[in-house]
C-alpha cells in the first residue's frame, strides 16, 4: 500500500492542510526542529491505527483549529484506490473507508 494524498483537518499544528500527490519511489519530509515532522508522522499513524488515549503524548489535539482528524488516499499493490478517514471516538476513533467510486468499504479491509 502506498499513500497517494494526505489531508489533515485538524491535528497538532496542522489545520486544513493538504499534501498533494506524493511522488514515487520516495518522498522525504524535512525541516528544522519543531517544524511538525513528528506531528505529521503521528497523524499518519493515527489515521491507519487509531487515536491514542486522550492524555497520551501522541494525542496531538488541533491547536490551529479544524476538526480533529483527517484522511489518507491510499493505493494498493493491485492499483485499487481507497480513502481512509478517521475522526475521534471510542476505541481509537471512527474510521470510514471508501472506494474510488465513493462506495463504503468494510473497515476490516484496513487490516
Amino acid at each position: 500500500m502506498k499513500i497517494k494524498h494526505i489531508h489533515i483537518d485538524g491535528f497538532g499544528c496542522y489545520s486544513n492542510k493538504s499534501f498533494p500527490t506524493l511522488d514515487e519511489p520516495l518522498t522525504i519530509f524535512f525541516g528544522p526542529n519543531e517544524a511538525g515532522k513528528t506531528t505529521f508522522l503521528a497523524f499518519i499513524r493515527m489515521v491507519l491505527f487509531g487515536f491514542p488515549k486522550q492524555h497520551s503524548a501522541e494525542h496531538f489535539p488541533p491547536l490551529a483549529g479544524g476538526n480533529h482528524g483527517g484522511r489518507l488516499e491510499v493505493v494498493t499493490d493491485a492499483g485499487e484506490v481507497f480513502t481512509v478517514e478517521r475522526r475521534p471516538g471510542s476505541k481509537g476513533g471512527i474510521v470510514t473507508i471508501t472506494g474510488a467510486d465513493g462506495t463504503a468499504v468494510p473497515t476490516a479491509y484496513l487490516s
